[in-house]
């Protein structure tokens, strides 16, 4: 693929949009600094571990245990950012186009080179900026950790006195500090059921405050204060709730909150004690207590913070107060070193502190019978519970030593190991879920994705160029966020969006959040600069096709249902491979709404996967018939300027529905599943419906046998099978298909010792390869037939009965008899093309010349037989010819013919559906092309075969402005639900 395609650009984005809320470059006087602080980022300072099977230990020395000026934080590298002051202006960031290095860099996923096809690659699609709405401080510390709920916003900070500062969503004004934590505050966590606020650091312990009262519930401190850094929390609600921590120790930790449970209570030591302060903030600004002399009316425990103190000398401030919150600013003192603060007055809620102090915290020690020690072999910087059906959870975990693990989640606490995606490109440090999705976040800035349902890394994205720290989601955007200070916007496409700087430094932790304006989304974020940033953020419209599809309301599930369906373009080739992951996802969605145990397989490695739904039949009280439907979702190319209407678009004309697939094979897989759907609601079905939708019909099947085989224990015992996928002979006449030619695809090569030559110069004087290529050719296949030997010797003959079905089929067609015989019931040779290595020059003879040629074979022709008599007498007839020249015949593709009994009881029911719903009896039609799956699923499942075609003759399958007619689609429906009426009773 061209580089100078437009829909490709290498994959970004450091630089694509430099800091734009940052003023030129200052003295480095007027620049904040943090002295006595080393930085913390995701550690800048640290080199990135080349040892991948080790422990990334990139923490300095754990401090003593008790107040800090810094933290031990075991984050991986990112390269440090120098911090700039924030000027007054504009609060709209800008995108800006690629920088001339990125653009000659082409760096790509997958280890894939320029000019590779790569679905990898991501789009640089600019859309809507998200506005910055608002600055908040959080002083001289740095926010690590945020999360937010509808009245606060909670941001964990690396500080003095390692706080979590709230601030008001009202006001946006900073409320309270909750104080207590030995270490910085690394992982937050909302648990919106209980109303708890859930706070881990780098001292180790994990603390859980009321978000009704801000009062500390609980200490947990992980099994023997071993677990060091705790990075990372998950929620599990069964039972009472559990807590899983990840940490330092490479362990994985859980305390369920439904009884004592594993832990040990113990008494709260005066060192674990928290604080909470208030800040009410009076008219000019002045936190009143310090107005009073003497003793302030709170505890010693309650200790107030410099931070909410009076602004710094020399500041200024505003005598009666604002009411509208300002951005800081930096002060005009000579040394440039302080900074101003201004807030509004606000009214702050209260808390009773004397109340408050009645009710000390629980401490718990999380037993060792509550842990999986060693669950990676590196720190465990990420968490993330996912719903599974049926009630279950999956917990996923993501570590330094590059591997993400899958765990089964036992209600009420417990682990046991699912999957594992492991030898990952740097370690693992923010998770995202986004429906069926699973985004993590990597060292050095790549982000891979994977289909939960089989398992499948479908995309690897270089998103940044530093450590991926956060990902959040909403709806089928993905915001990720990473140690060079950008934060990507990425569609569900994994198209870029939007790309800009959103911090001065590393962008630690970012949460969604609904808006205080109606219908309003939120992307609040914090950063190694000290601020907690507000930005505007639109929910992106429902163009996802991996978007659930509400059928229920719709005046006909089963066009709605095809519009969804048709809209998303699955070609099985390369260029279409997600919209076919998409496709398989959406169509798992709607069969599953409409009553279907279904799931998505994953196909061989590069090939689309397929869908596997069933629908269970009532309890009669006696073994059900199980009926296999084949079907396929791929869809052939189209080409939009010679359609009508958009392919894509599900569109109406004159009693027919246009768009790619509509016929084949999008509009009778869905016949199918709503005649199931439709007989379970009036409980009339009777027989178990297995649909397997593929989705490489169209490129060969490719993968399909052998994801079938895989899993055919899930498959279980079929007594049928049943597809739909051809049209009828004419426009009126309905139809049942009986039978099938086989094909036998090869291709010839001969070939000389020499090279292109010259006509004019050795033309007579050399044996060129295109002669014998034609003498060959002439002796496989003549006016007469085809002339390899024994070819018609075992071609069954025909019976009075078939010649009686085939002259119904004339007369009614208007095609002549012999016709219809030699395209139904005789084998053929075709030559597909030939081609040269030559320029096409005339004057040219080319050195080597191949030819494709095509052989449908009928029965009782045995496939292996005709194989390898074909290849005999073709290296028989060029030895013939005494050439000096080599020859080859390679057979590329074959699948035998099928003939179904006339006289099953599987045929006949569906003959008589066809005739209870059209009214007349159907043609008995063959057919002459080949559709290589039937013959495989008869024989695979020992199961007879029946196949319903339901468009019409007219429906260009393969051509511009396919179509269906509506009829036919509705009765093809009607006819598949007396087919499972009758097959309960065979």
């Amino acid at each position: 693929m061209s580089l100078a395609d437009s829909r490709i650009l290498p994959i970004l984005y450091d630089g694509l949009a430099s800091p734009p809320l940052l003023s030129p470059p200052l003295t480095p006087k007027s620049r904040y600094a943090f002295p006595d602080q080393p930085v913390c980022a995701i550690c800048p300072l640290t080199p990135r571990s080349t040892n991948v099977s080790t422990p990334i230990n990139l923490s300095p020395t754990r401090p003593p245990i008790g107040k800090s000026t810094s933290s031990s934080i075991a984050y991986p590298s990112a390269p440090s950012s120098t911090l700039v002051d924030l000027p007054i202006g504009s609060l709209q960031p800008a995108q800006l186009p690629l920088p001339a290095k990125l653009i000659t860099a082409h760096r790509f996923t997958n280890g894939k080179i320029p000019g590779s096809d790569s679905d990898s690659l991501t789009r640089e699609l600019k859309g809507k900026m998200p506005a910055l709405s608002h600055l908040l401080s959080v002083g001289k510390g740095r926010g690590l950790s945020i999360v937010a709920d509808d009245k606060n916003i909670y941001t964990g900070c690396q500080s003095s006195d390692n706080e979590i500062t709230v601030f008001s969503r009202t006001t946006l004004q900073p409320t309270y500090r909750l104080m207590g934590h030995e270490g910085s505050v690394l992982a937050l966590l909302l648990i919106k059921d209980k109303n708890w606020l859930v706070s881990a650091s780098s001292a180790g312990d994990v603390r859980i405050w009321s978000t009704k009262t801000l009062e500390l519930i609980y200490i947990i401190h992980p099994c023997d204060d071993t677990a060091g850094d705790v990075y990372s929390l998950a929620w599990d609600e069964r039972e009472g709730g559990t807590l899983y921590l990840g940490s330092q120790s490479a362990s994985i930790e859980w305390v369920n909150f439904s009884g004592p449970g594993p832990v040990r209570r113990r008494r709260v030591s005066a060192a674990s004690a928290s604080t909470v302060e208030v800040v009410p903030l009076s008219q000019n600004s002045v936190d009143p207590a310090q107005s009073r002399p003497g003793p302030s009316q709170r505890t010693g425990r309650y200790k107030p913070h410099h931070f909410f103190s009076n602004p710094p000398e020399g500041a200024s401030c505003s005598a009666s107060g604002s009411s509208t919150p300002r951005s800081p600013v930096i002060a005009s003192t000579p040394n440039g070193s302080s900074r101003r603060e201004f807030f509004s007055s606000a009214d702050l809620d209260k808390l009773s502190l004397n109340e408050r102090a009645e009710h000390p915290a629980t401490e718990l020690e999380i037993s060792a019978e509550s842990r999986i020690a060693f669950a990676h072999y590196g720190y465990v910087y990420a968490l993330e519970i996912i719903s599974r059906p049926h009630g279950r959870k999956w917990l996923v975990s993501g570590s330094g030593d590059s591997d993400v693990k899958i765990w089964d989640c036992a209600p009420g606490g417990g682990l046991n190991l699912v999957k594992e995606f492991d030898n990952l490109p740097g370690g693992v440090l923010s998770f995202a879920i986004r429906e069926s999705l699973l985004y993590a976040g990597l060292q050095a800035g790549e982000i891979c994705v994977w289909d939960l349902e089989t398992g499948a890394c479908i995309r690897t994205i270089e998103a940044h160029e530093a450590d991926v720290l956060s990902i959040s989601v909403l709806g089928g955007d993905v915001y990720t966020s990473a140690a060079d200070g950008r934060i990507l916007r990425l569609n569900a496409e994994f198209d870029c969006t939007a790309v800009w700087k959103a911090h001065a430094g590393t962008v630690m932790s970012t949460v969604i959040a609904s808006g205080t304006r109606k219908g309003g989304w939120e992307l609040i974020t914090t950063g190694s600069d000290s601020f907690v940033k507000i930005w505007n953020v639109d929910l992106p419209k429902t163009s996802n096709h991996d978007s659930e599809v509400d059928v229920e309301g719709e005046g006909d599930v089963m066009l709605y249902a095809l519009s969804k369906l048709v809209a998303v373009p699955t070609v099985s080739d390369d260029a279409h491979r997600e919209s076919c992951r998409q496709g398989a996802h959406l169509l798992k969605k709607i069969l599953s709404q409409l009553g279907a145990n279904s799931e998505v397989l994953s196909g061989e490695q590069g090939k689309n996967p397929l869908v596997l739904a069933t629908f269970t039949g009532r309890d009669t009280g006696k073994p059900r018939k199980r009926l296999l439907f084949y079907g396929h979702y791929d869809v052939q190319p189209a080409d939009e300027e010679k359609w009508e209407t958009n392919p894509w678009e599900l569109s109406g004309r004159n009693g027919y529905l246009y768009g790619r697939g509509v016929t084949d094979n999008k509009g009778p897989v869905l016949a199918v599943a709503c005649a199931a759907a439709s007989l379970r609601q009036r409980r009339e079905l009777d027989v178990d419906l297995v649909m397997i939708i593929e989705g490489e019909e169209e490129a060969g099947s490719r993968g399909f046998a052998s994801t079938v085989r895989k899993h055919k224990s899930d498959i279980g015992h079929i007594d049928a099978v049943l597809l739909s996928n051809s049209t009828w002979i004419d426009e009126a006449d309905p139809c049942v298909v009986f039978g099938m030619r086989g094909v036998v695809y090869a291709k010839l090569s001969v070939s000389s010792k020499d090279e292109d030559l010259h006509n004019g110069v050795d033309g007579g004087a050399t044996t060129e390869p295109m002669f014998d290529m034609v003498r060959v050719l002439g002796a496989l296949s003549d006016k007469s037939g085809v002339k390899v030997p024994g070819f018609y010797d075992t071609v069954r003959a025909p019976t009075d009965e078939e010649i009686s079905f085939l002259k119904d089929v004339s007369s009614a067609s208007g095609r002549s008899l012999d016709e219809l015989i030699r395209v139904w019931r005789q084998p053929s040779f075709s030559i597909a093309n030939i081609v040269s290595s030559g320029s096409g020059n005339k004057t040219v003879i080319p050195k080597k010349v191949s030819a494709d040629i095509s052989m449908r074979i009928v029965p009782d022709q045995q496939l292996d037989d005709i194989v390898n008599d074909l290849k005999k007498y073709s290296e028989e007839v060029f030895g013939e010819l005494g050439s000096p020249n080599s020859f080859e015949i390679q057979v590329t593709h074959s699948a035998s013919w099928w003939l179904t009994s006339l006289d099953s009881p599987y045929f006949k029911a569906l003959e008589s559906s066809v005739q209870d719903v059209w009214g007349v009896k159907p043609l008995k039609i063959r057919e002459g092309g080949t559709v290589p799956t039937v013959f495989w699923l008869e024989k695979e499942f020992g199961a007879p075969c029946v196949h319903l075609p339901m468009g019409q003759s007219t429906d260009a399958g393969h051509l511009a402005n396919e179509r269906m007619r509506l009829l036919n689609l509705r009765n093809g429906k009607r006819v598949i639900e007396a087919y499972l009426t009758r097959l309960a009773g065979i």
